[in-house]
C-alpha cells in the first residue's frame, strides 16, 4: 500500500524530510513505524494523466526498522574503509545479509543520480515493489546525500 506522508495510517510517523540531492526537484521522507522503515520519494510527474499525488510521482521502498542500524555499519565499518583499516577485502562492493528475517544487499556504486556521483544501492529482495511488477525494492543514496543532506546522521539515531 502507497502511503501517503501528509496522512499517515496509525503507528507510522514521518521522522525526517530531506532534499534528495539524486534528481532536482526530489524530495525524500523517511517514514517509521515499529517494526518498519520507509523511504518514500517524491518526483514532480511528467506525466499530467499519471500522478500518485497532485503533480507527483511517490516511489516508496520498505525495509525492516532495524535494517537503520545495519545500514550506518555497513557503510562506515565495511564498504568507506579499506580493507587496512577493517573493512570489507580489496574489490568487495557489496554485502548481503539477512536482517529481520529480510534479504538485504548494500552495493557500492560509482555512479548514483543525475550527476553520477558515488553513492549506494539498498536492495531488499524479501519485498516486492509497492510501485513496479518486481519481486524486490531498490533505493539508491548518494554519499552527498548520506552526509551533506543528513540521511546518515538520521539513520543513526534510529
Amino acid at each position: 500500500m502507497l502511503l501517503k506522508t501528509n496522512i499517515l495510517p496509525a503507528g507510522y510517523r514521518n521522522i525526517a524530510e530531506m532534499d534528495y540531492l539524486l534528481f532536482p526537484k526530489q524530495r525524500l521522507f523517511i517514514v517509521l513505524s515499529d517494526n518498519d522503515l520507509v523511504f518514500i520519494k517524491k518526483s514532480p510527474s511528467p506525466y499530467p494523466n499519471h500522478e500518485d499525488e497532485p503533480g507527483l510521482l511517490v516511489y516508496q521502498k520498505e525495509f525492516p526498522r532495524t535494517a537503520a542500524a545495519w545500514i550506518v555499519d555497513t557503510i562506515e565499518n565495511r564498504l568507506w574503509r579499506s580493507a587496512a583499516g577493517g573493512g570489507e577485502p580489496s574489490g568487495k562492493n557489496s554485502v548481503t545479509e539477512v536482517v529481520a528475517d529480510e534479504k538485504l544487499t548494500l552495493r557500492r556504486t560509482m555512479a548514483v543520480g543525475d550527476a553520477r556521483e558515488k553513492g549506494f544501492i539498498l536492495i531488499n529482495a524479501s519485498r516486492k515493489s509497492v510501485n513496479f511488477d518486481e519481486d524486490y525494492q531498490e533505493i539508491e543514496f548518494s554519499d552527498r546525500l548520506l552526509k551533506e543532506g543528513s540521511l546518515l546522521d538520521v539513520l543513526r539515531q534510529l
